[in-house]
C-alpha cells in the first residue's frame, strides 16, 4: 500500500468509522478499534511521504497521487481546468 493510498485509507474509516454493532454510547470498544485503524494508516502515510521527501525521490506520478489523495476536490477542478 503506497503513501497516498494509506491516507485515502485512514479517511475512509474516519467518515465511515464507528460502531457497526450498535453500541448506544459514542466511545466503545469498537469505535476505539475504527481510530486505532485510522491512526495507523495516518502514520504510514506520514512515514512514506517523510521519506520520500527526505531523499527527494518523489516523480511527478507520485505528486499526483498525493495530490489525489489529500484534496480530491482540487485535483479534479484542476483536471477540468486543464481540459478547457
Amino acid at each position: 500500500m503506497t503513501g497516498p493510498e494509506n491516507f485515502s485509507e485512514a479517511v475512509k474509516i474516519l467518515n465511515d468509522g464507528g460502531c457497526d454493532y450498535g453500541c448506544p454510547h459514542a466511545g466503545c470498544g469498537h469505535e476505539m478499534a475504527y481510530l486505532a485503524r485510522a491512526q495507523v494508516h495516518g502514520l504510514l502515510a506520514l512515514t512514506a511521504a517523510t521519506i520520500a521527501g527526505a531523499r527527494q525521490v518523489m516523480k511527478p506520478s507520485e505528486l499526483r497521487q498525493w495530490d489525489d489523495a489529500t484534496d480530491p476536490e482540487y485535483t479534479a477542478e484542476s483536471a477540468a481546468e486543464a481540459g478547457r
